[in-house]
């Protein structure tokens, strides 16, 4: 089966968020990634299995990741003797170097981490099965339901937010020069 997707606007929104800091605008997305992915949450978490209701519980919709780039120069520099202060300054190197890789903001959707080796084996064979058990999936239909859901509400939201964002902007930096010429 094949689902041809047609977007506009895109680029504008896109150009509308090179205006914004770029923390700023990484904020932003985020938050409307956040709100787009939750159709699915509530769809895996409706799919999910009910015997413990500790999976379906667990599904959320987040934005932290791990970041591992530098960890392997602070912990050369911390095994070399060094300080600290200069093993962070090695990490901190080290993302600045790699910057631009990888994507500008990310969302997860799915379980939690688990809370032992036994859980998070349990969640990766419901999902797909084993050997032994087919799998019962429950992340994968739920995506398949409400992809075009979660696009809309990005294309949807992501204007609204980045208007809200530079009228906050706006109003700070008006604020600002108020309180500088005051004093």
């Amino acid at each position: 089966m094949s689902v041809n997707v047609s977007v506009s606007g895109l680029r504008e929104l896109d150009a509308a968020l090179g205006e914004l800091p770029k923390a700023t605008a990484r904020n932003v997305l985020k938050r409307v990634l956040i709100k787009a992915g939750q159709p699915v949450a509530d769809a895996a978490s409706e799919l999910a299995p009910k015997d413990t209701h500790e999976l379906e519980k667990s599904i959320k919709v987040g934005s932290k990741i791990s970041n591992k780039v530098g960890n392997a120069e602070f912990a050369a520099v911390m095994r070399g003797g060094g300080s600290k202060a200069e093993a962070v300054s090695a990490l901190r190197g080290a993302r600045r170097a790699a910057a631009g890789e990888g994507s500008f903001a990310v969302a997860y959707i799915g379980p939690t981490k688990a809370k032992s080796k036994k859980d998070a084996i349990k969640r990766i064979v419901q999902e797909f099965g084993s050997s032994v058990q087919p799998g019962k999936p429950y992340l994968r239909p739920a995506w398949d339901s409400n992809k075009m859901k979660v696009l809309d509400n990005i294309k949807n939201d992501l204007g609204d937010e980045i208007i809200k964002t530079a009228k906050r902007a706006a109003k700070r930096k008006a604020a600002k020069a108020a309180k500088l010429a005051k004093g």
